[in-house]
């Protein structure tokens, strides 16, 4: 009797432990990548998983990469605490404006999936109401390359303020995500 209930012991043991293996993880968000605000720049390092190119008291330089595209990450601090990112698209040779657009869209449904709308219904932001005038119903890439117009999109967060861009100013190609922690009154009278 003691073998038989050992068994079924043994069973039941295997059968919760194979049944806990297939169970995901669930998704830590983060503030920004795998970086929460607070965290020393020895934790940013450490988060980034890569040497710094740049580091002083209020600032860390990283080359990374996100969605694929090489990028360029900053990181800001204060007293050794992070409270601001961000996260800048190297436009590669050869790219294209309609390349980045597609770019911009596609970052953009990515913080849609985890932070649900953004503020602005649309991201075509004229730079006036002339430029508006003049461009009516076109929304692309000429606008952009006359500096008529910006793409742009920001979410609040529990933790954070995030703000996408796309823009061509003086020949460059400007994508950029930031992100900026939100102060709270606790945090204040701390």
């Amino acid at each position: 009797m003691k073998q038989i209930a050992a068994l079924v012991l043994t069973i039941a043991l295997l059968f919760s432990l194979s049944s806990c293996g297939q169970q995901p993880e669930p998704e830590i968000i983060h503030d920004f990548r795998n970086v929460d605000w607070g965290m020393s720049q020895s934790k940013v390092l450490a988060a980034e998983g890569t040497d710094y190119l740049y580091a002083d008291d209020t600032l860390m330089y990283f080359s990374g990469e996100q969605l694929d595209q090489p990028v360029e990450l900053y990181y800001e601090f204060k007293d050794d605490k992070v409270f601001s990112a961000e996260c800048k698209y190297v436009i590669q040779e050869g790219m294209i404006l309609s390349d980045c657009i597609a770019d911009y869209l596609e970052l953009r449904e990515k913080l849609i999936e985890l932070y649900g709308e953004p503020h602005e219904s649309d991201y075509h932001v004229w730079a006036s109401e002339e430029a508006r005038a003049e461009y009516d119903g076109d929304k692309e890439q000429i606008p952009i390359y006359y500096q008529a117009l910006t793409y742009y999109n920001s979410w609040d967060t529990e933790t954070c303020f995030m703000e996408l861009s796309l823009d061509y100013t003086n020949l460059q190609i400007n994508l950029i995500l930031r992100a900026s922690q939100i102060i709270t009154e606790e945090e204040t009278t701390e």
